[in-house]
């Protein structure tokens, strides 16, 4: 494969715009709550979300797959229609300025997407009517759910810390990683009570997700230990991922992991995926510790500083794309053993869905959102006694209760599989199952952290 064929391999790649599927639909449902959030409910201001952002996610996954690339392209187009129409950025030059918060809704958005996405994968797949090639990879690939276990390592990450000292350490075993090893041993009993099979070429015979995200938090918190401060995570970590890179590419690990030469007899080999591909995600954890850090050093940004801001995150999105592309020609992507070109890989997809929501969300509609309010709700006595709605009511959601929000969706996805048999189901009854599934999991954390509850 030529460089230039790499290049186009990447950059048409479907994972991406099934990931821009979804995004797109939040956005949309951004402008619409947005524009009428006076008058809707907290409980419609749900299902308005719901009904704009989870169906489509549902039928661009199973039967409508063959078309979304012309739902994505006119979601675009009308993207640029309203922001000609309404002349956001026009109304942009005229703020004062731009208030990114500590907990930019850039990094709530990427969290969402991810959430979504995965929880609408992990139980259309058991259906006939899920578009196969969204199937994970067992040796070198990119597909859509090749992207859930990195952008969960990368999410947490954003949202993270460097370690300041052994207290930092302690913390982080007791509350994070402690829960997600214990589920761990939950999944792999449920698994045998259930008598379910897990497919050993995605993490072993005995890893699952939990124990990856665990043992992820908990030595990349020790790593982080060793920095100094946030900038030097980025040396770290481009150290840690080509010395990772350097044995795969000239060791015997990546035979080990790809071609089966050892028989799962011993613990290591019996979960070589898994374990061998953890250092790949440590280096997405530092990564990404050392990109949110960066990301909220200054949130609070005048119109000059705003466009520095998003020139910077174009250009560093641009160039994750160029590399992913020399990585594709090169070693390839492979997300059994999280290689560089995978690392790469995440990081160009997580960077582009920031760039995307800092330029559409923060400086184009909230401009003209927050312009629309004002010239709306003139009198202020009308707002009396009137509840306040929230914008971003599922995002913000899945933010606060991420992974209770798994969790539930993995109850449930067991319960299905062990009840309702999917891999005999129509398309329509799949399509169904699925609606109802999304719409029991979503409520519930809604309904959670509107009463202020955060559980994990």
């Amino acid at each position: 494969m030529t460089f230039g064929k790499a290049v186009w391999t990447v950059l048409s790649c479907d994972t991406m715009v099934a990931i821009l599927a979804t995004f797109m639909s939040i956005v949309i449902a951004r402008i619409i709550t947005g524009k009428y959030s006076h008058r809707l409910g907290r409980n419609k201001g749900f299902l308005v979300e719901f009904s704009l952002i989870v169906p489509q996610g549902i039928l661009f996954t199973t039967v409508a797959s063959a078309y979304i690339h012309y739902f994505v392209g006119l979601l675009i187009i009308f993207l640029l229609i309203y922001i000609l129409w309404t002349r956001a950025l026009s109304r942009a030059k005229t703020r004062r300025e731009f208030d990114l918060g500590s907990r930019p809704l850039c990094l709530t958005v990427v969290r969402a997407l991810t959430h979504l996405i995965t929880a609408v994968c992990i139980l259309a797949i058991d259906f006939k009517s899920f578009h196969r090639p969204y199937r994970k990879s067992r040796k070198f690939g990119a597909t859509l759910m090749d992207t859930g276990i990195g952008l969960f390592v990368l999410t947490m990450g954003l949202v993270s810390r460097r370690s300041r000292n052994w207290v930092d350490i302690r913390r982080c075993a007791l509350r994070s990683t402690l829960p997600l090893i214990v589920l761990g041993f939950v999944r792999i009993y449920y698994n045998r009570l259930l008598k379910f099979e897990q497919d050993e070429h995605e993490y072993g015979r005995h890893m699952n997700a939990f124990f990856t995200l665990g043992i992820t938090k908990l030595i990349g918190s020790v790593l982080s230990l060793v920095a100094r401060t946030d900038a030097q995570l980025f040396p770290m970590a481009c150290g840690l991922l080509l010395t990772h890179q350097l044995c795969l590419s000239f060791g015997y690990l990546s035979p080990i992991v790809m071609e089966h030469y050892f028989p799962r007899t011993t613990l290591l080999f019996a979960n070589r995926e898994g374990i061998f591909s953890l250092p790949g995600f440590f280096a997405i954890y530092l990564l990404s510790i050392c990109f949110s850090r960066w990301l909220v050093r200054n949130t609070l940004l005048s119109y000059q500083e705003m466009l520095r801001k998003l020139r910077d995150l174009l250009l560093i999105s641009l160039s994750c794309w160029l590399l992913m592309a020399a990585a594709h020609y090169i070693v390839g992507v492979a997300r059994v053993t999280c290689n560089l070109g995978y690392v790469i890989w995440m990081c160009a997809i997580s960077i582009t869905m920031i760039t995307l929501t800092v330029f559409i969300c923060d400086f184009c509609i909230d401009s003209v959102i927050s312009d629309t309010l004002i010239s709306t709700v003139k009198d202020l006595d009308k707002l009396e006694g009137r509840e306040t709605v929230p914008t971003y009511i599922i995002c913000e959601a899945l933010n606060m209760n991420g992974l209770t929000f798994f969790l539930l969706a993995n109850l449930l996805l067991s319960g299905i599989k062990y009840f309702l048999s999917p891999e005999s189901r129509s398309s329509i009854t799949s399509l169904l199952i699925l609606f109802i599934y999304m719409l029991i999991t979503t409520h519930l954390i809604c309904q959670l952290n509107r009463r202020g509850i955060r559980i994990a």
